[in-house]
């Protein structure tokens, strides 16, 4: 009877060939990416380990589309310049920006949103945060932590406790001036929290200026931030999962027939791209 070892380890040996070339090739097109994302936009890869190449894919795509509202690479890679991009142990935050580089969590998926929001953040950075400040003066915004305490605790002004924001519907603190900044946005954002300040404001309506009408990673997010403020009080926000009462907060970030177009911050950063 012949002994049937030899065909096991034959299989053994081609599954385990196999998976090597597997490796290896999948390691190859991940440096392959990181090295195309260097030549294309400036942006400099922490190979660090922490990447799939599904990541490098969405990191990619999502540059992309943050180069093309620039209007081109050409113009990305003059504007940020030299873009260190890492995935580490980000606390609390999704993503974390400065200067020159951005950390993105390393514990849970980052979205086309978060990119953009954070190289919107590096982009008010290189300019020496002016860009933020621009926005809330065109909006008609004022940041004033005095003018908040004078306001905290009145009942029809202040949607938060004397010491913060709960994660209770009402609570959040989102009417304006009712945040850790003292920040009284002007115009009509997308939406506030107790962490909203003035360049948080800019990195959102950068986002929302790329998603709103047009098809693309953002768009179901950038709309959904708008149509939640026709929910009934009490009800489940069907982007981020969140209980508020939508209704309340139409009148402060439901924009003219629903269209963020009409906005005076969308109208700024369309006229700051074309500058």
């Amino acid at each position: 009877m012949d002994c049937p070892y030899g065909a096991i380890f034959a299989v053994i040996g081609d599954f385990l060939s196999a998976r090597l070339v597997y490796t290896f090739s999948m390691e190859d097109n991940k440096r392959e990416q990181i090295t195309r994302l260097g030549v294309d936009f400036q942006i400099i890869i922490a190979e660090n380990g922490n990447w799939h190449m599904r990541d490098l894919e969405l990191l990619r795509a999502s540059i992309g589309l943050f180069a093309e509202f620039m209007g081109g690479n050409d113009n990305f890679k003059r504007q940020l310049g030299d873009v260190f991009i890492d995935r580490t142990d980000t606390g609390e935050n999704l993503g974390l920006a400065y200067r020159d580089r951005i950390e993105l969590s390393e514990k849970s998926q980052f979205s086309a949103w978060s990119v953009i929001h954070e190289l919107a953040h590096v982009w008010d950075a290189k300019n020496h945060w002016k860009l933020s400040l621009a926005l809330e003066e065109y909006t008609g915004g004022v940041t004033d932590p005095s003018l908040s305490e004078m306001i905290k605790g009145i009942p029809d002004q202040w949607d938060a406790v004397l010491d913060g924001a709960l994660k209770a519907p009402g609570s959040h603190g989102r009417k304006p001036g009712v945040n850790a900044y003292g920040y009284f946005y002007g115009d009509q954002p997308s939406g506030a929290n107790w962490r909203f300040n003035r360049k948080e404001d800019f990195a959102e309506s950068v986002a929302m200026y790329c998603g709103w009408g047009r098809g693309n990673l953002l768009s179901k997010t950038a709309h959904g931030r708008i149509e939640r403020y026709l929910l009934p009080n009490g009800t489940k926000d069907p982007i981020y999962g969140i209980v508020d009462n939508w209704s309340d907060y139409a009148r402060y970030f439901y924009p003219q027939d629903g269209d963020y177009a009409k906005t005076r911050r969308w109208k700024f950063i369309d006229d700051l791209r074309m500058s």
